[in-house]
């Protein structure tokens, strides 16, 4: 990675919500999503709350190098429904060799937050990282040998869920900084209330 990147330095995104990115679009094959309601989904949101952050760091990328998302900790805290223009936000916070943080703020057309929280991503050598999905690959196929299922084994489904999340247990809120030119943003600064990691609907 070049150096250039300065800590405090801001990256903005504008995107309208489509038709097709709302909760049932998410993951259709899940009955849990097509129950959803029309309006922006989390895990969307994700997708928007990281975009502003990769596009920072693109400019300085080595040939051969891509991001990597490490971590997003954010609060989806106002619906988006489809036609919905959203700003994004990314302030760089953390730079530690390849590993780069940001905080990053949503706002609606209205100023309103639709969501906020921080992103972290690394940046990796493309080859190395195509070496770790090779591997993947083959301890795929050495843990499902292709041999013929019967229909009730193929009509499983299996969901890991993490005992801690199930518990309730809460992250920790990241501080936004928002002292630049998003003033209606400032005034409406999400409470401190539950945080959530990940995609809950």
């Amino acid at each position: 990675m070049r150096p250039g990147l300065k800590i405090g330095g801001v990256h903005v995104l504008r995107y309208t919500v489509p038709v097709h990115q709302t909760v049932p679009d998410l993951l259709p094959a899940l009955a849990e999503f097509r129950r959803g309601q029309p309006v922006f989904a989390t895990g969307f949101m994700v997708g928007l709350m990281e975009a502003p952050c990769m596009a920072a760091v693109y400019p300085y990328l080595e040939d051969g190098e891509v991001t990597v998302g490490t971590l997003i900790n954010m609060r989806h805290s106002a619906p988006s429904p489809p036609g919905t223009a959203l700003v994004a936000e990314a302030r760089l916070t953390a730079l530690e060799g390849r590993s780069v943080r940001f905080d990053v703020v949503v706002v609606d057309h209205t100023g309103e937050i639709a969501a906020a929280g921080e992103h972290a991503l690394r940046v990796v050598q493309v080859a190395r990282f195509h070496d770790r999905l090779a591997a993947k690959h083959g301890q795929t196929r050495r843990s499902h040998p292709s041999h013929p299922r019967g229909d009730h084994e193929r009509s499983q489904s299996h969901l890991v869920i993490d005992p801690l999340a199930s518990a309730g247990t809460r992250s920790h809120r990241p501080h936004v900084h928002l002292d630049h030119d998003l003033t209606t943003a400032r005034r409406q600064r999400p409470r401190p209330a539950h945080t959530a990691s990940g995609d809950p609907q």
